[in-house]
C-alpha cells in the first residue's frame, strides 16, 4: 500500500468524536481555507496579545510544539505547527487552569495567616485527594491556587512556597514537618501534565477548543503493534507502551526552519563581547533555511574594504548602511520562520540581539525575542 504523504495524513476531517475518520468530509476544511487565505502574507507578530491571523477558532491537524505562559492574559498558551501552511498558530487556555501548590497544612489554619490571604497573587484554597506512594494510601491535601506562576515561586522572596514554611515552622516546631509539594515545577510543565497534553502529537482547534487528533488508519496499526508487544509486557506498563508507540508511529512533519548565526565586532580579537552589555555592533548575520535559501547580511563600515565576495552563486548578499536596519532584517526572519536553529543562541546570539536592540532604542513590541532567566524564547516561533 502506498504510504500517505504528510499533507494527505493531515487533511482536515469531520467527526463528532475525538477519533476522526480519514474518509470523512470536513466543515473544518472550509474554515481552515478561510484562515489561510487571510494569512497568505507573512505573519509578523507584534506581541503575544496582538496575534492577527494566528489565533484561529478552527485549525486542521497541527503539531503541538511548545507550551508557555502569557503574563499579559494570565493564562497558558500552546504553539501548534500546521504542516500544510507551514506556520505556527496559537491557542490560549480557556479551561480556567491556574498555578498552584499542595501543602499538608489544613485550610482552616492557612486562612488565619494574613500573609497568605492578603498576598496579591493568592486566588483560593481547595481540598483535594492525592495518592501517597510512600505510605500506599489516599490522603487529603490543601491546594493553594494562585493568580500567576510567580505567586507560587520564582521570586527571590515573598512567594507562597516560601511563606507557608516560614509561617508554620514555629507552630510545628520543625520546618521539616511543613510540607509544600509541586511548588518548584515550572508552570508550563504543570499545565502539560494536568491537561495530559502530548508534545509532538497532532491536535486540532474546533470552535476554539483544543482537541487531540487521532487518525483511524494509524490507530489500527498502533493497535496491532500494542497487541504484539503487550503479550510480554506487564499490565501496568501498557498505558505507557501505548503512549510511546503512538508518538513513534505518527509521522514527523517537514518543519520550515532557519539557522541563524551572528558576528559581533570586538576591539580585542581574542575577546568575545558580553551579550548582557551588547556594547559592540552586530556586523554580520547568516541565515540558511530549509528551502535552500542562503543569506548573508553585512554591515558597511567606513574603515573596512568590501573585499573579495567569492561565495557560492546561490548565496544572497545584502549590505546595510545602518546596524539598526540589519538587526531589523534579522528580527523579520525571526518573526517569519516557525523554527529557528542556533548554536549557543540562548547564551549569545539571541541574548546579544535582545540587549543590542535595547541599546539601539528598539521598542519592546518590535523585538521578537523574549528573555528568560536562562533561555531566550521567540514571540512567534520556537
Amino acid at each position: 500500500m502506498r504510504q500517505k504523504t504528510l499533507e494527505e495524513f493531515c487533511k482536515p476531517v469531520k467527526s463528532n468524536s475525538h477519533r476522526i475518520s480519514g474518509n470523512a468530509i470536513s466543515e473544518l476544511e472550509e474554515s481552515s481555507d478561510e484562515i489561510f487565505r487571510e494569512g497568505e502574507d507573512e505573519v509578523h507578530v507584534t506581541g503575544i496579545n496582538e496575534v492577527a491571523g494566528i489565533e484561529p477558532r478552527n485549525l486542521p491537524p497541527s503539531y503541538l510544539v511548545s507550551v508557555g505562559y502569557d503574563g499579559s492574559r494570565g493564562v497558558a498558551y500552546v504553539k501548534l505547527y500546521e504542516p500544510v501552511s507551514r506556520r505556527i498558530y496559537l491557542w490560549h487556555d480557556n479551561t480556567g487552569h491556574k498555578p498552584y501548590l499542595l501543602t499538608n497544612i489544613p485550610v482552616v489554619d492557612l486562612e488565619k495567616v494574613d500573609r497568605i490571604g492578603n498576598h496579591p497573587g493568592f486566588d483560593h484554597f481547595e481540598v483535594v485527594e492525592k495518592y501517597d506512594a510512600l505510605h500506599d494510601q489516599i490522603i487529603k491535601v490543601t491546594k493553594v491556587v494562585a493568580k500567576d506562576p510567580l505567586a507560587i515561586g520564582g521570586k527571590p522572596k515573598g512567594s507562597l512556597r516560601d511563606i507557608i514554611p516560614e509561617e508554620f515552622s514555629a507552630t510545628f516546631g520543625n520546618s521539616s514537618e511543613v510540607k509544600v509539594w509541586e511548588a518548584s515545577i515550572k508552570y508550563y510543565q504543570c499545565y502539560i501534565y494536568d491537561r495530559n497534553l502530548q508534545p509532538g502529537m497532532l491536535y486540532t482547534i474546533r470552535e476554539s477548543e483544543l482537541i487531540q487528533y487521532f487518525h483511524e488508519e494509524t490507530e489500527r496499526k498502533i493497535d496491532k503493534i500494542i497487541k504484539v508487544l503487550s503479550e510480554d509486557a506487564p499490565s501496568d506498563l501498557l498505558p505507557y507502551l501505548e503512549t510511546w508507540v503512538r508518538l513513534l508511529e505518527y509521522p514527523a512533519p517537514k518543519m520550515r526552519r532557519v539557522a541563524l548565526d551572528i558576528e559581533v565586532y570586538s576591539p580585542i580579537a581574542t575577546r568575545v563581547p558580553d551579550p548582557e552589555e551588547a556594547s559592540q555592533p552586530v556586523i554580520c548575520a547568516s541565515l540558511v533555511d530549509s528551502d535552500g535559501r542562503k543569506q548573508v547580511l553585512l554591515l558597511k563600515r567606513e574603515d573596512v574594504e568590501e573585499g573579495d565576495l567569492n561565495l557560492p552563486s546561490d548565496v544572497i548578499i545584502e549590505f546595510y548602511s545602518s546596524e539598526r536596519d540589519l538587526i531589523q532584517s534579522i528580527f523579520n526572519a525571526l518573526d517569519e520562520y516557525p523554527f529557528v536553529i542556533t548554536f549557543n543562541g540562548d547564551d549569545f546570539d539571541l541574548n546579544y540581539l535582545y540587549h543590542r536592540a535595547k541599546n539601539l532604542g528598539f521598542s519592546r513590541k518590535d523585538v521578537p525575542i523574549e528573555r528568560g532567566q536562562k533561555i531566550c524564547l521567540l514571540r512567534y516561533g520556537v
